[in-house]
């Protein structure tokens, strides 16, 4: 009876990690996509700065920016996520 419950126990366990770790990598996909968007949308500011008079370099720049560091922290957490999924 008490083996039959260790089991149960253990097996419970079990499935409980396996659920933590596919959501660490559900969130680590997600967080993959949102630096792949901010990357994108870096090279987009880049692109319209260049293009832009002096106020909208300027202002493209800022984006720019924005977007570089989210990226670099979306890719910083989905590192993490993976981590703990391990």
């Amino acid at each position: 009876m008490i083996n039959k419950t260790l089991l149960a126990l253990a097996t419970s366990l079990t499935l409980l990690a396996a659920g933590t770790a596919n959501a660490q990598i559900g969130k680590a996909a997600s967080e993959a996509t949102d630096a792949a968007q901010h990357k994108i949308d870096e090279k987009q500011a880049d692109s319209k700065a260049k293009k832009s008079g002096p106020v909208g370099k300027a202002v493209n720049n800022v984006k720019s920016g924005y977007h570089k560091n989210r990226s670099k922290a979306s890719a910083e957490k989905a590192k993490q996520s993976l981590k703990n999924a391990g």
